[in-house]
């Protein structure tokens, strides 16, 4: 699997990747709204798990992509996908960028260009996301990709010692604009 926008290669998850998944992973900034940070032991050991056990789309099984920069063929970031509901053709989608490649539109970019594929490839029929309320970059962003609040979640997450609200935000494929498709 490639998918291939202007600036970036989205693909599957290799071992080569440890370094570049690492510096992300182990930032507390990126990992505040996600989970702890990881050494680079932890991080190695999670895409090792992706690789011995690849994706079959099983209901809650997650697909990890790496999202490439094509100019610098460096790591950026990482998406998520999972089934939630496979009959209803429901899933979940997350994301996490590289603090040094926010605020440049890579992450519209991979996470619009995912969203059109996941419709038009998987069939996926709505796609949910959710983050912290204090995560104010990731709801902005499903804002701006046209999917809308669908609700408060109280006291969703731990993160850090505490736990914390989150919000949930959908989109149908029947809100995605064929147009928008890549």
């Amino acid at each position: 699997m490639n998918i291939i926008t202007d600036r970036l290669v989205i693909r599957l998850m290799n071992i080569n990747d440890v370094d570049d998944s690492f510096e992300h992973r182990s930032d507390i900034e990126v990992s505040r709204y996600a989970a702890p940070p990881l050494n680079k032991v932890q991080t190695q050991e999670k895409i090792q798990q992706q690789l011995d056990e690849p994706w079959s789309g099983r209901e809650h099984q997650k697909l990890m992509l790496a999202i490439e920069l094509k100019t610098e063929q460096k790591l950026i970031g990482e998406f998520m996908f999972k089934y939630t509901d496979l009959v209803s053709a429901v899933g979940e989608i997350g994301y996490r960028f590289n603090r040094s490649y926010q605020g440049k539109g890579y992450a519209y970019e991979a996470v619009s260009t995912l969203i059109d594929y996941l419709i038009n490839e998987f069939k996926v029929q709505k796609i949910n996301a959710v983050c912290a309320t204090e995560n104010q970059a990731s709801w902005k962003l499903m804002e701006k990709l046209g999917m809308q609040k669908e609700g408060l979640l109280r006291s969703h997450f731990i993160l850090g010692e505490q736990r914390e609200d989150a919000y949930t935000y959908g989109i149908l494929a029947s809100e995605v604009s064929p147009a928008n498709s890549k």
